[in-house]
């Protein structure tokens, strides 16, 4: 298997992987936080998050350099860090808020690690020219809904679709135009 096709695998878990998380937003809203259609979207969609985010560094390595790698590597980490954090309010339900401060904590960690992550990694794909910049808006829109009261909510959604977008383009090599005209000029 070549490292292409493994980068468009990559890219098709993406894109599953952000419609899982979109499917948070609705179950959320119509049966309420933690709930178990919600929790269960959450860990599912961490897991898949975790495995495929190396596709985001991946398409555009060479543009986004040492910073795009440790950038994808503490949204992966993070991504590990919460599904542990669902997987326990699944399995154990009321029994896993004993160990509060442990999950406060990890909690904690990891959703700074992913937000710095996900902030370099807008930066880094922003100058690496690689994907069209409406992805850098699905960015912005995730990270304002991220910290704005009463859109905590609509995160997962937008942060769903930025892993829609992005891994639709990479599963179907759509985000290589800066790449292939690349190597057309050296062929």
């Amino acid at each position: 298997m070549t490292v292409d096709k493994v980068v468009k695998s990559l890219g098709f878990i993406c894109f599953l992987a952000g419609i899982v998380r979109i499917g948070m937003t609705p179950s959320s809203l119509i049966w309420g936080d933690d709930s178990t259609p919600e929790v269960v979207c959450g860990f599912i969609a961490c897991i898949l998050m975790a495995i495929s985010s190396i596709a985001l560094y991946m398409a555009q390595s060479k543009e986004t350099g040492v910073l795009g790698l440790i950038s994808t590597l503490l949204i992966m980490i993070g991504n590990l860090l919460v599904a542990s954090n669902f997987y326990g309010l699944f399995a154990y339900g009321e029994y896993a808020k004993k160990g509060q401060l442990f999950v406060d904590l990890t909690g904690a960690v990891s959703g700074m690690g992913m937000l710095l992550g996900t902030i370099i990694l807008m930066i880094v794909t922003f100058r690496g020219k690689v994907f069209p910049r409406w992805t850098i808006i699905l960015f912005i829109l995730m990270l304002i809904s991220f910290g704005m009261p009463g859109f905590e909510k609509w995160f997962a959604f937008f942060w769903g679709l930025v892993y829609v977008g992005m891994g639709y383009m990479i599963w179907t090599g759509n985000f290589f135009t800066k790449v292939k005209n690349s190597k057309e000029l050296t062929a």
